[in-house]
């Protein structure tokens, strides 16, 4: 295909043609979240039109970095590089000449949509007019189930646009739509996808790291920061918090029975991740948890868990099978980082046996005997805040 002329993408969003009054906020977000994603990237004008949004005069040679971008950016369904041209028949003929122009295919469909019903053809009559003209220039087949080359067609008020090379989205809604989250991030599998999901809900996600520096090393730090470097493509700005918790495991083993070590690890976890919420005005935590994944996962231990915590803890995969997280890690890149070794602050004290139906007045009576207040403050004057930025 020829670098000119001048190409417009044509943007499809998801969940946001349901918002009805809302639309306009939602609109104006997914908007600056597009420009946001191509500060490096040439283009004339982003226009929004008869709910679609366009990028406006781009070159052909351009195409393969937007794409890249385009498909991170949350609330779209999907993008299509287009030839602009008049609502004239011969018109999107000529374009259709251009765009399959030294590309060989042996079969295809033209898949037309017709956005003003003024049009002087209707969608039938436009897929056969254009069809039997592609036919001729190609001598290709029409098969509109098993085809090499969809051509797309959208007839609008003004314009029509021609086009074949298009990228699905992830949906949902716009980055940062809603309010702030703050999720308990490991450098395993499970935390990094369930912290995409809620990036795809439009939440607003901040991350908490806990750590047992120097009693391991800092490899699971290091993999977070690498995990954050690819989450960043589809939020762009976050904050991470590092944050040192060894002293308050050491006192916790001294004091609380072996098999209760990772519930009470994990109390303390959430206990400190409310402070810091609290801080930063995030309204809920979000977690990795999925249900009878391990031992700590089983609904009795969630609920000792989530007992120490006041906020409500948002759990996007506790229905989701390991192996459909693999392939959502893998699909958003986030699963090579996560299989690198590293040293966990939990799994490193496991002991042999742990309680998987921990029992509340077992938790409560345990509780009662130990104080962590002094460790916990110690433990937040302490936090590395870092900023995690697209545009670095």
């Amino acid at each position: 295909m020829p670098s000119s002329p001048k190409y417009s993408i044509l943007i499809h969003y998801s969940e946001i043609a349901l918002k009805l009054k809302n639309r306009a906020h939602f609109e104006n977000i997914f908007i600056q979240n597009i420009k946001s994603h191509m500060l490096d990237l040439k283009y004339s004008s982003i226009e929004l039109k008869a709910a679609r949004v366009f990028i406006h005069d781009i070159e052909y040679s351009d195409w393969n970095r937007y794409k890249n971008r385009l498909k991170n950016i949350m609330g779209m369904q999907h993008a299509t590089l287009m030839l602009k041209t008049s609502r004239d028949i011969d018109a999107i003929k000529d374009a259709s000449e251009i765009l399959i122009q030294n590309k060989n295919f042996e079969s295809f469909r033209i898949s037309a949509k017709r956005n003003d019903k003024t049009f002087n053809y209707d969608t039938n009559d436009i897929n056969k007019i254009i069809g039997s003209h592609v036919q001729k220039l190609s001598q290709s087949k029409v098969n509109l189930k098993h085809y090499a080359l969809n051509i797309i067609i959208e007839i609008l008020k003004n314009n029509a646009f021609i086009g074949f090379d298009r990228v699905q989205g992830f949906s949902g809604l716009p980055a940062n739509c809603q309010e702030r989250a703050l999720s308990l991030i490991s450098s395993g599998i499970d935390s990094p996808v369930a912290s995409f999901e809620m990036i795809k809900r439009g939440v607003k996600v901040d991350y908490i790291h806990f750590h047992s520096y120097p009693a391991i090393n800092k490899q699971s730090i290091d993999n977070v920061k690498e995990i954050l470097n690819v989450l960043k493509t589809y939020q762009l700005k976050s904050n991470l918090y590092l944050v040192p918790i060894l002293s308050i495991q050491q006192k916790i083993m001294e004091v609380i029975p072996d098999k209760f070590w990772v519930i009470f690890f994990r109390r303390v976890m959430m206990q400190i991740a409310n402070i810091i919420a609290n801080k930063i005005n995030a309204v809920a935590l979000v977690t990795g948890d999925s249900v009878g994944q391990v031992a700590s996962q089983t609904l009795s231990n969630l609920r000792a868990v989530s007992d120490a915590s006041m906020l409500p803890i948002l759990r996007p995969l506790s229905g989701t099978n390991k192996e459909k997280i693999i392939n959502k890690a893998k699909l958003i890149g986030t699963y090579d980082i996560s299989v690198l070794p590293y040293q966990d602050c939990c799994s490193f004290f496991v002991p042999k046996h742990p309680e998987t139906k921990a029992k509340m007045k077992d938790i409560s009576l345990y509780d009662s005997k130990i104080n962590l207040d002094t460790l916990i403050e110690d433990s937040i004057k302490q936090i590395e805040k870092i900023k995690i930025n697209f545009e670095d």
